[in-house]
């Protein structure tokens, strides 16, 4: 008898929250599939690429005059007096410490430029899905990777909707 109040018990729970939940249009996007197909997140991932390879380049030329300042100075070290010897040393030194400083404050610039440009691109993203939702009745919009949704159907997943109408936003609004 009990055993049966709680399978009555459990198939009534079933039957109102499928009741609850029927009338209800939900929808599921992947805010990493919009960030990596959208218009501006491949502006943004080809700025970010720019600005790496500009800084890489840079740091090659540096290390290059770096490279042929050291070999200059070992092919005249037997020439040169103590005293010029040891300036040439500390003027090599001193570039050295500047590359090493230039290459850190290089990463720390693009760290800082990946973060601000990816938050803004999140805020936008965020702003036409919400917007998205009012405009086509959804009563709930679930982010997949954040939303902790282990399982959608095709139907629920509206990522190529909110990619569509984000490139529209972004196209609209670029600077």
């Amino acid at each position: 008898m009990k055993k049966l109040f709680i399978i009555l018990g459990v198939l009534l729970t079933f039957t109102f929250a499928t009741n609850v939940f029927a009338g209800l249009k939900i929808g599921t996007f992947d805010m990493q599939e919009v960030m990596v197909k959208s218009t501006a997140g491949i502006d943004v991932k080809n700025d970010l690429n720019k600005k790496k390879q500009y800084y890489t380049n840079e740091i090659k030329k540096r290390e290059a005059a770096l490279k042929s300042m050291r070999d200059d100075l070992e092919k005249k070290a037997m020439m040169l007096s103590p005293e010029a010897k040891d300036q040439k040393e500390k003027e090599y030194q001193k570039k050295l410490r500047d590359l090493k400083l230039y290459a850190s404050d290089s990463e720390n610039e693009l760290k800082v430029s990946y973060r601000e440009k990816t938050q803004k691109l999140v805020h936008d993203i965020l702003q036409v899905a919400r917007e998205y939702g009012k405009k086509n009745n959804f009563d709930l919009i679930i982010e997949i990777q954040e939303g902790g949704v282990v399982y959608t159907s095709k139907p629920l997943n509206i990522t190529s909707n909110i990619l569509k109408a984000f490139n529209e936003y972004y196209l609209k609004n670029k600077k």
